[in-house]
């Protein structure tokens, strides 16, 4: 049986444009591409996904979105926001607000709300995984998480400087070192097609935003291929409040421990471990076992 995996990196409003790539975990355990990154509005997303379902008939489908997939709060920030961003101001990062203020993006209109309508809602990660799944990541965070730090004076080191909009911080190193990361990671798996495209900009001395939303939405894949492989993967926030899926990494997990810590939270309540695991009665895997998650 097949699933398939999306990494879609939002367009976030009505007018603008994001990036999407997929690729298919086949019943043998292996993968295979779906193309490079294709940049795409919301509509042009929805209609990408439904394609590849008529195409290939998963079992299941996993898409991981870089945008907020619940969002209740009127203004501010949401808790998880509010966790995740310590580790990432810690490493010179910020993290973007979402509340319905911002109406183009979380407002009653807002084109994410059509999108997650049409897949069946924020999905939540701790249930059986069957049909399609929508997940918040965040590819910041996933970085953290997978070690893509560079070295700095602060023992946590420093988020890569890749945003290529952001002419004075810019930095293109650090543009490759993102690009190399995430072309091995994929490379190992097999699939060559991606990291061939991520290789290719890596040596673009002047990338295009456009470049950076195709990488990020392989950011979002990575985060995807852990989930199926069963790796230990962490949510962090709640399905009332909203939360963010990443892999899992010991250093991570520790520091958003002492998060809810200092914010007076249950720290067992607002990060947990799952990986989904080969068991009978779930989702078929390499071998026509099946796969659910298992907590802790």
């Amino acid at each position: 049986m097949t699933t398939l995996l999306v990494g879609f990196d939002s367009a976030w409003t009505p007018t603008n444009s994001g990036a999407l790539v997929g690729a298919l975990r086949t019943d043998d355990g292996k993968f295979r591409g779906l193309g490079s990154p294709q940049v795409v509005n919301y509509s042009k997303a929805e209609g990408t996904i439904l394609g590849w379902q008529s195409q290939h008939n998963p079992e299941a489908t996993i898409v991981l979105i870089d945008q907020p997939t619940i969002v209740k709060n009127a203004s501010g920030q949401r808790p998880v926001e509010n966790l995740v961003g310590s580790p990432v101001s810690r490493r010179y990062g910020g993290m973007q607000p979402a509340n319905t203020t911002k109406k183009e993006m979380f407002g009653e209109d807002a084109p994410v709300w059509r999108f997650l309508a049409r897949f069946g809602g924020p999905a939540n990660p701790l249930e059986q995984l069957t049909g399609t799944w929508v997940i918040e990541t965040y590819p910041v965070l996933a970085m953290i998480a997978l070690g893509w730090t560079l070295p700095d004076l602060r023992p946590t080191g420093r988020l890569p400087k890749y945003n290529p909009e952001r002419r004075k911080t810019f930095s293109i190193s650090d543009w490759r070192h993102v690009c190399q990361r995430a072309s091995s990671a994929l490379q190992v798996r097999g699939l060559s097609g991606i990291a061939t495209w991520l290789d290719g900009v890596a040596q673009s001395n002047a990338p295009r935003k456009c470049d950076q939303d195709g990488l990020d939405a392989c950011i979002c894949l990575l985060a995807a291929l852990h989930l199926v492989e069963t790796r230990e993967c962490m949510m962090v926030g709640s399905l009332d409040t909203g939360y963010i899926v990443v892999p899992h990494a010991d250093s991570l997990y520790t520091e958003l421990h002492a998060r809810c810590e200092q914010t007076s939270r249950t720290a067992s309540e607002w990060v947990r471990l799952f990986s989904l695991t080969t068991i009978s009665g779930a989702l078929p895997g390499p071998s026509g076992n099946s796969m659910q998650r298992t907590e802790r």
